[in-house]
């Protein structure tokens, strides 16, 4: 395969759900070049060129011979080579409850609960976006129903993450977070190795990102606290495809600014 022939992955390395499709990538073995995608700074997530790609305007999105999967749940189930009618009643129900949860509502409003100048900033930065996009309606006819589409979402964001509102909605989540938590150490306290034996699948996949963005978000203690739970992120952590993925724990500003600059790994 050439370097032209490869796939792409148009992704952010800090995007969360851009990590669920690289963990699957990499569990897969397949070979496939990273495109970074600046989403705050540029917002080129927005630009026409990649909302012919991924009208959806959001990130990770592979180029495919013949499709567009534009979710990571469904780039995650084509890397593993399973459909969503196919799973199993119990990996179902792992990766339903994980895609329910609005993980974003945990990490920004943690965010604006603490930090006085994204009170201010992301509000400002959330209804810009939302006017950016109605100003493209006019300016792309063709694109006119998904920026439509996607200006929705944004006046929705901007109201979900209100300042006033961003202690309550943080401790909200938090506390479900945690309540997740409690109900995998439960399920792993059989001393069973993956969360739906005998093999790493799909469940795997999702669950371990969400324990690295508890980590990232400061929750890692509430992981130790809890033995089988701790055991099964050790070992998630030690498989190669953890580093291959290039999974985040933490925050590596100086990583997105090369991304943005085009410079260093992506």
């Amino acid at each position: 395969m050439t370097e032209s022939q490869k796939p792409r992955l148009y992704h952010n390395p800090a995007s969360y759900y851009s990590m669920i499709a690289r963990l699957a990538l990499a569990e897969s073995g397949l070979v496939y070049e990273r495109v970074f995608v600046d989403i705050h700074l540029r917002a080129s997530q927005q630009r026409p060129d990649y909302v012919r790609l991924n009208p959806n305007m959001t990130v990770p999105s592979p180029t495919l011979p013949g499709r567009i999967l534009d979710q990571s749940r469904n780039i995650a189930e084509y890397a593993l080579g399973v459909a969503d009618g196919a799973l199993d009643a119990e990996t179902k129900f792992w990766v339903d409850l994980h895609y329910d949860y609005p993980i974003e509502e945990l990490t920004f409003g943690g965010f604006l609960s603490r930090n006085p100048m994204a009170r201010i900033m992301i509000p400002r930065m959330l209804a810009a976006a939302h006017r950016r996009l109605l100003a493209r309606v006019a300016a792309y006819p063709d694109l006119a129903g998904v920026y439509k589409a996607r200006a929705a979402v944004f006046a929705e964001r901007v109201r979900v993450f209100d300042p006033d509102k961003a202690v309550h909605l943080s401790q909200t989540r938090r506390a479900e977070a945690i309540g997740f938590m409690d109900q995998i150490e439960s399920h792993l306290a059989d001393g069973r190795g993956t969360l739906v034996p005998p093999t790493y699948g799909l469940a795997d996949v999702v669950w371990t990102v969400f324990l690295a963005r508890m980590e990232f978000s400061g929750l890692g203690a509430e992981i130790d606290r809890r033995p089988a739970l701790a055991r099964y992120w050790r070992t998630m952590q030690a498989r190669p495809s953890f580093t291959a993925a290039d999974i985040w724990t933490r925050l590596h500003v100086l990583r997105l600014i090369g991304g943005i600059l085009g410079i260093g790994r992506q």
